[in-house]
Formats: C-alpha cells, sequence, structure tokens
C-alpha cells in the first residue's frame, strides 16, 4: 500500500463510508472509489464488503487498522512539532492521563500556564488505562503522561512526584464510621467498592496482600476511579478502598476516611518520550504537578490525622 491507499483506507475507516471520507479529503467519491479498488488490487484481497447497504470492514481491515492509526498518530505528531517550530515553539503542550488525574490535578496547573494572550495551547486526552498512556508518550504522540507507578515500557522516562495510600473510604452515618482504622478481617462481611484487579490501585491492593499471605478482597462493586467508589460509599453502599490523595480534593459531607493496614503505597508518576528535549512549557507542567501533588499529599495526610 502507498501513502495515498493508507490515507484512503485511513479516512474510509475514521468515517465509516464512502461519502464521508469523501467529505474529510475533500475529494470526490470517485476518487476514493478508485484508489480503494486500487489498494485491494495491490493486496489481493478486499479492505469492505457492502452488506445490507453499508460498506463493513472486512476482517483483513480490521487487522491492519491499528498500524496505520499508529502511522496517521504519527504523522500528526510530525504535523504538530511543524507547527511548534513555525510558531517559534510559542507553546503547545499534548497531556494524556486517566479521568481522575485529568478532573482533579490537571484544572489549577492548565490555568496556572494558559494566562491571557500568552499563546499556550493545551491539549488532553483523557484516557481509561495507564498502559494506553505509556503507550501514547512511548509513540510521542503527547509530551507528558500521568500514571500510577510501576511503569514498564523502557520508551519512556519517569519521574515519582509523590506518594499517596490506600484508606477505608465510610460513610458518616454508619457505625463503621466508630472504626479508628481498618484491616483485612474488617472488611469481611461487607460489600466492597473499589477499583478493579487489573487498575494500577487494584494491582497495588493485590500484591501487597499477597505478600501478607492474605487473600485478595471481594470487590463486589467495581468502578472505574476512587471518586465513584466515594459516590456509592456516600449512599450507603459499603466500603471503599480508594486513593486518598485524590478523593480528599472533592470531599463528600457524608464520607470519612480511615487508615488500612497493611499499609497499601501508590506512587504517582509523571512520563515522557525518552530521547526527546522537553519543552518549557512541559518542565513548567511537571513543577506545577510536583507542587500540586506535594500540597496534595500533605493535606490528604492531615485529613487521615484528623479522623475525617
Amino acid at each position: 500500500m502507498n501513502l495515498r491507499h493508507l490515507e484512503v483506507f485511513h479516512a474510509v475507516m475514521q468515517a465509516g463510508s464512502v461519502t464521508g471520507a469523501a467529505h474529510l479529503l475533500n475529494v470526490t467519491q470517485p476518487a476514493i472509489s478508485n484508489v480503494l479498488r486500487h489498494a485491494e488490487q495491490q493486496l489481493k484481497f478486499k479492505l469492505f464488503e457492502r452488506i445490507g447497504g453499508r460498506l463493513q470492514p472486512t476482517p483483513e481491515a480490521c487487522d491492519l487498522f491499528p498500524d496505520v492509526q499508529e502511522i496517521f498518530g504519527r504523522i500528526d505528531t510530525l504535523n504538530r512539532s511543524v507547527d511548534d517550530i513555525r510558531g517559534g515553539r510559542a507553546g503547545r503542550l499534548v497531556i494524556a492521563a486517566s479521568p481522575t488525574f485529568v478532573n482533579v490535578y490537571l484544572p489549577k496547573v492548565v490555568a496556572s500556564l494558559h494566562q491571557p494572550d500568552s499563546g499556550v495551547q493545551v491539549t488532553i486526552h483523557s484516557l481509561p488505562t495507564a498502559t494506553a498512556i505509556e503507550e501514547r508518550v512511548a509513540r510521542r504522540e503527547v509530551d507528558i503522561g500521568l500514571v500510577y507507578a510501576p511503569v514498564m515500557d523502557p520508551s519512556v522516562v519517569v519521574e515519582e512526584v509523590a506518594r499517596s495510600r490506600v484508606v477505608c473510604a465510610v460513610s458518616g452515618k454508619s457505625p463503621l464510621a466508630r472504626r479508628k482504622e481498618f484491616g483485612p478481617q474488617d472488611l469481611a462481611g461487607h460489600t466492597v467498592v473499589a477499583t478493579g484487579p487489573t487498575t494500577r490501585i487494584g494491582k497495588a491492593i493485590k500484591e501487597t496482600y499477597g505478600a501478607h499471605g492474605l487473600s485478595m478482597p471481594a470487590i463486589a462493586v467495581e468502578v472505574n476511579s476512587s471518586q465513584t467508589a466515594c459516590l456509592m460509599v456516600a449512599e450507603g453502599i459499603g466500603i471503599g478502598l480508594v486513593d486518598l490523595a485524590t478523593v480528599h480534593q472533592y470531599p463528600l459531607d457524608d464520607v470519612e476516611f480511615r487508615p488500612f493496614k497493611p499499609h497499601i503505597e501508590l506512587r504517582l508518576c509523571l512520563i515522557f518520550p525518552k530521547d526527546r528535549p522537553r519543552s518549557r512549557l512541559a518542565r513548567r507542567l511537571a513543577a506545577g504537578l510536583q507542587a500540586q501533588f506535594n500540597s496534595s499529599a500533605s493535606k490528604a495526610s492531615r485529613l487521615l490525622a484528623s479522623g475525617r
């Protein structure tokens, strides 16, 4: 496949139709059809079939698409670099983070960077998994990522910025709020609300339990963030296992936090593309996040000590 084949194939997959692809590329529908026909002749297999009047990608096309997406991701990165050079590197920053980090940490830091007439452009990608964030950073599609450790990808540079811990979130209206701390035995017989075992928090819980010869607690209500777990706890659903450094930012009146033993540590990290100089804007963002993480961790510790 040549570059024109790839461009048309990518456009059709994105748009879902020849008409949509023609609109994306600003060409005629016959032009799109001709390029697809030529690509299929070169490949010697079909890329699309018309089923029920709709264009559907073949299994072969679906197999090819992830590699084609990666190519166009790199092209986007190249175009962004060209724009930065043309604009005198006035400042464009692309950030990838989980929804939790996007909601909790980024608004204040981005606000400090994005002053009127600064020329700063910020793009934020909210991604569901740490692996997806690491992949974007490794492919240089983003300038900086926010994840929990551990980070295993050797194609990125990791900087730990803060440490947090897993605590129990309980309803202030529940008799459980009278406890000063919780251990594994205290979860028995109660509904546990937490992120799943494949998340970084879930893995930290599992590893710590395993190191102490304990079985992983049964998670009755699996959620995608510690904030969501707290919302569930506020409704009286059960006990939450949550990251204290993030949930205390937006406290709920009916939710209180208690220490959990054994100690389950969480490490918050910034990741950067390897062998790529960081822009001044990236360094400023990293410094701002470092300061906010430290402030957050300090406030979280005081909150826990107060029994609230």
